[in-house]
């Protein structure tokens, strides 16, 4: 039963994400990397190191996903700051794995939680206006050369 339940939500998940415009997809990553932050301290209080390494391994891998979706060329100097936080919380997360230390992973949501709550809170008018610049940005970005 347990498994059938884990299969239906990762098929929801998937759909989810499959349909989801930017915006939602980025909060859907903020979602699971609190998720499996706090699985992760949850596992560590529980001494279960094997859910401990797989929560902790998917919020990082999420923090990668993170890192990968921020856009270097429009926004340099805030790509930067996102890039250096992502970072440090990834560190802090691998810290946290080793030592066994939940107050990394405190320390961490606290930094998260406010990010994923201004993202979640953004308007539906500045949604619109960064959909257009993406689609503007996109539109003039140039084809790579195939087959030269």
């Amino acid at each position: 039963m347990r498994n059938n339940l884990r299969a239906y939500q990762k098929v929801n998940r998937e759909s989810g994400l499959s349909a989801a415009d930017p915006h939602t997809v980025i909060l859907m990553l903020y979602n699971g990397l609190l998720e499996n932050i706090s699985i992760g301290k949850g596992a560590i209080e529980r001494k279960d190191l094997a859910l401990k390494s797989t929560a902790l391994s998917k919020a990082v891998n999420i923090l990668n996903s993170l890192i990968d979706s921020l856009d270097k060329e429009s926004e340099p100097a805030i790509s930067d700051n996102f890039n250096t936080l992502y970072g440090y919380c990834i560190e802090q997360i691998m810290s946290a794995s080793t030592s066994l230390d939940t107050a990394q992973l405190d320390q961490v949501s606290e930094f998260l939680i406010p990010l994923r709550d201004a993202w979640q809170n953004i308007s539906e008018q500045d949604k619109q206006a960064g959909f257009a610049k993406l689609n503007e940005r996109d539109k003039n970005r140039p084809v790579g050369n195939i087959g030269t």
